[in-house]
């Protein structure tokens, strides 16, 4: 079983309202899978410095319970196969012996002077021993509602603490501006199911903005360029009060 975990223990500076928000998972997430390819040799740094890297195309991730300031958690991660284009890889997070969230992610190696996606060598596909178990049995397009009225648009600059070292908006800011964008009435929900669909990079001093609709117990999240024409990511969540 080809399986990787790391421990963390909960920040309190990290978390919102005692616990640890959505944003802060993804990194943690994140950060599991990067030590993960670190301890087969296969580092980030390594990597870029061929002149690729790991892009996010897709999450899928299920909170059944989100994690306290001072706890420790344990996440478990695995590679979970590869497909032209593209890699799966999975996460758990456990609170003792409790698995108190999953999530799948889908990479694509993108070459990182022309900035496009190829196909995966068989040299770095021999170096993940794959698990062949996947959390979800896909990750859905996000169609932007044509029925729902917008509930709410915010707008931001992106700022040079927001890019990472790809050069681009690192994953885990898109999961911060959801909480940014939400109307005050939906201020306390708590996300339990999110999708998340990056289309195309954010760059530094990228004004985006961002428009929610709601319908039942799920939001929407569009992010976009002004005039609209232009989609950078695309995000469904459900929630509880």
């Amino acid at each position: 079983m080809n399986k990787y975990s790391r421990e963390f223990l909960v920040e309190e500076f990290l978390c919102r309202d005692m616990e640890l928000p959505l944003n802060h998972i993804i990194n943690y997430l994140i950060e599991t899978s990067n030590c993960h390819s670190k301890s087969m040799g296969f580092s980030n740094e390594k990597l870029v410095k061929s002149g690729f890297s790991w892009m996010l195309y897709k999450w899928k991730i299920n909170i059944l319970k989100y994690p306290k300031a001072f706890q420790k958690i344990k996440i478990q991660t695995w590679s979970s196969g590869f497909k032209s284009l593209m890699t799966f890889r999975e996460y758990e997070i456990f609170l003792g012996s409790e698995i108190i969230a999953s999530a799948s992610a889908h990479f694509l190696l993108v070459d990182l002077k022309t900035r496009k996606p190829i196909s995966i060598p068989k040299k770095i596909i021999e170096i993940y021993k794959i698990y062949d178990v996947k959390n979800f049995d896909k990750i859905e397009r996000i169609n932007e509602p044509k029925d729902l009225e917008i509930i709410n648009s915010f707008d931001y600059k992106i700022l040079k603490r927001d890019i990472d070292f790809n050069n681009h908006v690192n994953n885990s800011i898109y999961a911060r501006l959801l909480y940014e964008a939400l109307p005050d009435k939906f201020s306390k929900v708590k996300f339990t199911d999110i999708n998340i669909n990056y289309t195309k990079e954010l760059r530094l001093k990228d004004h985006v903005f961002i428009d929610v609709y709601s319908k039942g117990n799920k939001l929407y999240f569009f992010f976009k360029n002004r005039d609209r024409n232009i989609m950078y990511a695309r995000v469904l969540t459900e929630y509880i009060s």
